[in-house]
């Protein structure tokens, strides 16, 4: 495994110009990978869109760099999409999310080590922004936020079992899939991307609140929430030939009702929509690492027409999947052709 520090991964040293975040497009390294390791675009809000996508040769090991005192403190959201391995923190954590959403803010520098696969798009996007910016735009007081994260922190030691909303978590991705596919196809409409900064910025707040009970569950919800927890488990396992709404409604003991009333009450959508996600979801990452091709993926997931996941595909990632798989072998006959650096 290879392990190297950030800054190594990159021709240029830091992000930052004359103690200020800067627009620029870091690439990375030949010599470990290929891609944008930072594409960093600062808005007239004073918020910055970062976004990550890149590959490396090997699986990694990367160290990951603190900033100096004397850089600017930064407020910021992260979600990652997709490459990711393990995230090592100096405490255990509780993410906001299932993409390693965790914020960071100044004085409080969680992370210390990730693992990257290798021959896979590692893609993150994130949203940034001074203390100042923070406190205005949300009303709240970066010590709040740390004293939020402090809880967490102490469930996470303590091995406290919290349950994040999964509608948060599916907005999150959808989120940060939506903002990738503007960036690349549409990189000069800043609107969209500041929407999608400050979206992704109040849902890591919204689950934050939650975990943290600073907002009472909504008592339609709690009333059969270990059902419609069930029902989710039933359409992940089941997505490929899942059973239709009257069947799953009473497999959970609920009428149909109740199941889609309390699905769109816990989760803001009907069970079929959560299901078309999870499919995507899943199909995305079986083209992503090459297991099959197309075909096999969509009716892997329960697609019988073709056709119809090609359109849902690009509607929600923003690229179509003969043009994703493509891109994704493009990058794995890469390691062929390139030897990456052999470290201890």
């Amino acid at each position: 495994m290879v392990s190297i520090d950030m800054p190594e991964l990159a021709d240029s040293s830091s992000l930052l110009a004359d103690g200020q975040l800067k627009s620029q497009s870091i690439e990375v390294n030949p010599g470990y990978g290929s891609g944008s390791l930072y594409e960093v675009l600062p808005l007239q809000s004073g918020i910055f869109i970062v976004f990550q996508n890149f590959s490396l040769y090997g699986n990694g090991e990367i160290r990951l760099f603190t900033r100096e005192k004397a850089n600017p403190p930064l407020v910021c959201f992260p979600i990652c999409l997709s490459g990711f391995g393990h995230i090592s923190f100096t405490k255990p954590k509780i993410f906001l999310g299932d993409g390693f959403s965790y914020p960071e803010l100044p004085g409080y520098e969680p992370s210390l080590f990730m693992e990257v696969k290798s021959n896979t798009p590692i893609q993150s996007f994130a949203v940034c922004m001074g203390p100042a910016v923070f406190e205005e735009l949300t009303g709240r007081r970066c010590s709040e936020l740390a004293d939020s994260l402090d809880i967490l922190d102490w469930h996470a030691g303590n091995r406290n079992r919290l349950e994040r909303l999964q509608s948060l978590d599916i907005a999150q991705k959808i989120c940060g899939y939506q903002a990738l596919a503007s960036f690349n196809n549409y990189p000069d409409d800043t609107f969209f991307l500041e929407a999608k900064g400050f979206e992704l910025a109040a849902l890591q707040l919204r689950q934050l609140d939650h975990l943290t009970g600073k907002k009472p569950r909504k008592p339609a919800a709690d009333h059969n929430a270990e059902k419609i927890h069930y029902v989710c488990e039933i359409l992940r396992t089941e997505m490929e030939n899942p059973p239709n709404k009257l069947e799953l409604a009473r497999r959970v003991g609920l009428n149909d009702k109740q199941l889609i009333q309390g699905f769109k009450t816990m989760f803001g959508l009907c069970p079929f929509e959560y299901l078309r996600a999870v499919r995507l979801e899943k199909a995305r990452d079986l083209i992503a690492s090459n297991e099959c091709n197309i075909t096999e993926a969509a009716f892997s997931v329960g697609y019988s027409s073709l056709s119809h996941f090609t359109k849902i595909f690009r509607n929600t990632f923003g690229i179509n999947p003969k043009a994703f798989a493509k891109e994704s072998k493009n990058k794995s006959a890469s390691m062929y052709f390139h030897k990456g650096p052999q470290r201890s």
